[in-house]
Order: C-alpha cells, then structure tokens, then sequence
C-alpha cells in the first residue's frame, strides 16, 4: 500500500505495516497525540485477538486495520459504534459486488446459496470479516459491548479504537481457522486492491461513526442494519451470563439488544455469543 497515497485520499495519518502485531495496541499507544480517524493497517498480523480474546487469524493478504476515534458521547453509548463498523464493513463488500449481510453483533459473513464461489456450499454461511471496539478509558483499554448503554463506568472516555479485518486478497484456505471462511478474492473470482479496500472501508467507517453520535442516527443505523442483517428469523441460542437463551431472534432493540422469542417470552440479549441453530 502507498501509505502517502492513502493519506492524501483519507486526510488523516496512516501508517502501513507489512506485518506487526496488532494495529489496535499501535493506535492505543497514540492517544491522545494521534488525532480523530488515524488509521493503521497491515497485511499481516502477528498476535491478532478476537471479541473474546481468542487468537484470530490475520494471514497476509488481508485489509487489518484500526481507526482511531474520539466520540462525542460518553463510555455507555461505545456498543453503537460495534454495529458502525459492522455496517462500514458490510458495506465496504457489497462496494465489491459481493452479496455480504451481518451477524449480531459484529460478523460480516456470505451465505453459500449468494456467494460467488464456485465451489461454495448452499447451506454454508462464510465469516468475510469482523469488528472489535476497544474503549479507552481512564487509560485503561475496555473491549467494547455489542449494546448501547452496556459500558457504564463513570470514568471518562478517553478514546475508541475500531479494529476492522477484513479477508481481501487471499485464498480462504490461507486462514487458519476451522470456521467456514471466505474472501473478497474468492468471492470476486479475481484479485483485489487491498489499498482501494482499506480506503472505502476507513471512508465508510468514518461516516459511519459520525451518524451514531446521536441517537437519531443511531436509529437509522440500526434499520440500515435490520436491511442487511442474517441472524433476524433464525432460530438461535446465546450464551448469557453462564447461561443460555433459545429461541427465535426477531429484532434488535432500540439499544442494539438482540430480541429473542423464547418459550417463556421475549428476552434481550445484550453480550455474549449468539450461535445460529438453523438457517431458514
């Protein structure tokens, strides 16, 4: 990637690495030096981590970056920024021509019977990327929650880092993963510009994020979401606070919350891991 290049089209610092170990930590070392939307990206990641701190694999050839953010809202509003990433990211694919949607809370994924691979499996649902927000707050890094009004410390927030992987041009059997993965190269059928990627995805992020400052736009994203969204009439089970909801997700609140009909009623799902039991 042409790092002056990116900077000239994006109007922010961006620093380009060929392999480091994790983008969010180098942006997290900045604040509050590096201003709103400094970008960092690799094409490879050495000692990448999940939403829930398990390894994640970042192979070369991908688009991993971070955004740097300083949101004018306070530490209970960071989960609206999980679904503008998701969004960002969504959105950023389908600029491609691939047919993405989203998981709640934070997957953007390609189902087989709409992907673009010859050798998809219809009944197979491909992750393509995934978000991770991490709040800075009284110094501290806090993984941010999938749900508005989840973080609630006092304590003032300092910054936000968006960690955004997307797999670009690489081959899904690059990814050390036992998960059904896909890719913008095998979904396009051809190689793909990892700068031009990296530049409509901190573009769409950054509209993204600005939208969801106020509760009104965090509204409209939410029904923008609703648009894209996958997990909404599946039948699902999620794991809360050491236990489990089943049932059917229906919508998500006005929070973000995932609304589960269950046997015994309607139950908000606002952390956690959501695991879908059957496509319909």
């Amino acid at each position: 990637m042409d790092e002056p290049a990116l900077e000239a089209r994006l109007g922010v610092p961006v620093t380009v690495f060929d392999a480091t170990p994790d983008t969010s930590g180098y942006l997290r070392r900045r604040v509050p030096d590096a201003p709103h939307g400094a970008f960092a990206v690799a094409n490879e990641l050495t000692a990448a981590r999940g939403r829930s701190g398990s390894a994640w694999a970042a192979p070369p050839g991908g688009v991993w970056s971070s955004t740097l953010l300083y949101p004018e809202f306070g530490p209970e509003h960071v989960g609206r920024l999980t679904f503008a990433g998701g969004l960002a990211a969504c959105e950023t694919a389908r600029s491609f021509g691939v047919d993405a949607r989203l998981k709640w809370p934070n997957d953007v994924v390609v189902d087989g019977d709409s992907s673009g691979r010859p050798d998809a499996d219809p009944a197979a649902r491909y992750k393509l990327a995934g978000v991770l927000v991490e709040a800075v707050v009284d110094a501290v890094p806090v993984i941010g929650k999938p749900v508005d009004e989840a973080l609630t410390d006092p304590e003032e927030l300092e910054a936000v880092v968006m960690g955004i992987g997307v797999n670009a041009d690489l081959d899904p059997d690059d990814i050390d993963t036992e998960r059904p993965t896909t890719t913008l190269r095998a979904e396009t059928g051809g190689p793909v510009e990892r700068a031009e990627v990296a530049a409509r995805l901190h573009e769409r992020l950054s509209a993204r994020a600005e939208q969801v400052e106020s509760a009104a736009g965090f509204a409209d994203a939410l029904d923008d979401w609703r648009g894209h969204a996958v997990t909404l009439g599946e039948d699902v089970r999620a794991t809360v606070d050491g236990g489990t909801v089943t049932g059917r997700a229906t919508d998500v609140a006005a929070t973000g919350a995932l609304l589960v009909e269950t046997g015994n009623g309607r139950r908000e799902v606002r952390t956690g891991e959501c695991e879908e039991l059957r496509r319909r």
